[in-house]
């Protein structure tokens, strides 16, 4: 017999995770440590938020992570001991530039997607992701606010091709991405 009322989630974070946490959030590990959460094995959101109580104080050398646990309340039970699952420690971002995706496309270990210009023209710029985010990706650089990004039909264009753009509102992308992971 044991007492699940709570339970520990065991996790590691790379050593280049870890510094980004540490920038973002003063307290991560304690009483008042990171609140985080979990998704279930069947890639539900475990109802209940846990935090970060305690991390070791070595990396691991093979891995290059660091092991914390987290403490999360189990009022229903649903928790067991060997139960699996994936957590997501939230962070807000604030004026970030987003790109979908299916806009983007890879060579060379670079990451590319196509920009429309004032004469309808495409070019391909590349960019530096800083994280991905569902289905977009973070913009550390290399686009700007206001650079209209070819979303559908990348594989069918080249360098130099004129279109003709339809406009499609964010919003309608976060819809269509809701709807395809349901």
């Amino acid at each position: 017999m044991s007492d699940i009322h709570e339970v520990f989630a065991y996790f590691d974070v790379s050593e280049k995770e870890y510094l980004g946490f540490l920038k973002k959030h003063r307290n991560l590990v304690g009483k008042n440590g990171q609140e985080v959460e979990m998704m279930l094995a069947d890639e539900t959101l475990y109802p209940q938020k846990g935090r970060i109580e305690t991390m070791e104080s070595v990396f691991e050398e093979e891995s290059g992570t660091i092991a914390f646990r987290a403490r999360f309340p189990n009022p229903l039970k649903m928790l067991k001991h060997g139960s699996s699952g994936k957590i997501r420690i939230p962070s807000v971002e604030t004026d970030a530039l987003l790109v979908p995706q299916k806009a983007v496309f890879e060579v060379q270990d670079k990451n590319y997607v196509y920009v429309v210009d004032k004469a309808n023209k495409v070019k391909s710029r590349s960019f530096v992701p800083q994280a991905r985010v569902g289905q977009n990706y973070i913009v550390r650089s290399g686009l700007q606010a206001g650079d209209r990004v070819v979303y559908e039909g990348i594989q069918n264009i080249r360098d130099g091709d004129q279109i003709i753009p339809e406009a499609v509102s964010a919003d309608s992308l976060a819809t269509q991405n809701t709807l395809a992971q349901q």
